[in-house]
C-alpha cells in the first residue's frame, strides 16, 4: 500500500508551499503526489475495515485519513495563486 508513495512524491510534499508559489504549470508534481497519498489512503481504508482488532482498525483508518488530508493539501497549493 505504501508503495504508491515514492520519495519524489515526498519531497515534493515537503515543498509543497513553495510549489504553491510558482506558476500553475510548475505544480504538476502536487497532482503526482496527490493521486499517490489518495490511492494509498484507498487501500489502507479497504483493508482498516476487514481487521478483527478495533485498535489495528483504528490505527490504520487514522492513518488513511492523514494520507487523506496530506492528499487535500496538495490540491489546494495546486490551486493556489500565486501574488
Amino acid at each position: 500500500m505504501y508503495d504508491a508513495i515514492t520519495p519524489e512524491m515526498i519531497e515534493t510534499i515537503d515543498k509543497a508551499g513553495t510549489l504553491a508559489d510558482t506558476p500553475a504549470s510548475d505544480r504538476r508534481p502536487l497532482a503526482h503526489a496527490a493521486l499517490g497519498l489518495e490511492q494509498a489512503a484507498a487501500g489502507i481504508a479497504t483493508q482498516a475495515v476487514k481487521l478483527a482488532d478495533p485498535m489495528a482498525r483504528q490505527s490504520a483508518t487514522t492513518v488513511a485519513d492523514g494520507l487523506s488530508a496530506a492528499a487535500q493539501l496538495c490540491r489546494a497549493a495546486i490551486d493556489a495563486r500565486s501574488e
